[in-house]
């Protein structure tokens, strides 16, 4: 059973669109556990359709590399040989960062659709935060 509870999942994926209408983006966010189970999935309707995909994969992306997206350039060698053995595509742009709680890696959030990497990085902070902060239940 994931320590990622279902109303602390609802809470965070509540917060990834008050960021976004904040900032006056569009955004998709996806929360993912520590085997890259997908457990909640949001799109703004006026982001584009590829926003969902990007937050799957940058989440999916920090769990297979177990750290924050964004580190590898785009172009790096290491990334067909690494994705031709993955069960799903890999995303090396900014906006998927890990979740951890006690220092264990407990899920990961990804964030897509902002042009500005930055953008994304910033929804997906405010998601983690209320993830490995919010109080376990049970």
């Amino acid at each position: 059973m994931s320590p990622l509870a279902n109303d602390m999942i609802l809470t965070a994926l509540k917060a990834a669109q008050t960021s976004a209408a904040d900032s006056g983006h569009h955004y998709a966010t996806c929360i993912v556990d520590s085997g890259g189970h997908i457990l909640g999935l949001i799109r703004d309707t006026g982001a584009a359709i590829s926003a969902a995909h990007s937050a799957e994969t940058k989440a999916r992306t920090a769990i297979y590399l177990q750290t924050d997206t964004g580190g590898l350039p785009p172009d790096s060698p290491f990334i067909p040989a690494m994705a031709a053995g993955l069960p799903y595509p890999v995303n090396m742009f900014a906006g998927g960062l890990l979740v951890r709680r006690a220092g264990v890696v407990v899920g990961a959030v990804g964030v897509g659709g902002s042009p500005n990497p930055g953008d994304d990085v910033h929804v997906a902070s405010a998601v983690r935060e209320i993830l490995q902060t919010a109080p376990t239940s049970g």
